[in-house]
């Protein structure tokens, strides 16, 4: 009995720290999605999806076909399990952008090594143009938002 209460504070002090690890998660996967596409705030990305930055950003968007003209660019990626839901990603992200006003104006898929390309280009009725572009990589879903001049 006597050790059981000495144990008691360590079991107690474990159990918080299991909760508290997944609830800063959510809190920093809602903050991620919060502040996704920053130029037009009606338009939100799929809850869960992992805003990308840094220097492995410049790397995807260099491999952006027809990206002239397209700036600003955010990018965003799935990995594992999440990789397999793209048509449920690329569905709501479309759906965001209809509802915020742009319509689609151009899809082309094209091959790229072990890569499949989709670029979409969206166009608002007040001529505001955005390009969204997925890559369907072998480990990782990713797909890129970037905005006309």
């Amino acid at each position: 009995m006597q050790a059981m209460r000495k144990l008691l504070p360590f079991v107690l002090a474990l159990l918080a720290l299991a909760t508290v690890a997944p609830a800063q998660t959510l809190v920093e996967v809602q903050l991620v999605t919060a502040t996704a596409l920053k130029l037009d705030s009606q338009i939100r990305l799929p809850s869960g999806s992992y805003r990308a930055l840094g220097p492995g950003v410049k790397r995807w968007v260099a491999k952006v076909r027809g990206r002239e003209g397209f700036g600003n660019w955010e990018a965003y990626a799935a990995r594992g399990i999440a990789r397999n839901l793209q048509n449920a990603y690329v569905h709501q992200v479309a759906s965001a952008f209809a509802v915020a006003g742009y319509l689609l104006g151009e899809q082309k898929t094209f091959q790229v090594g072990q890569e499949r390309h989709t670029r979409y280009v969206f166009e608002s009725m007040d001529g505001k143009r955005a390009l969204l572009y997925v890559i369907e990589a072998p480990d990782a879903l990713v797909w890129l938002v970037g905005w006309a001049g």
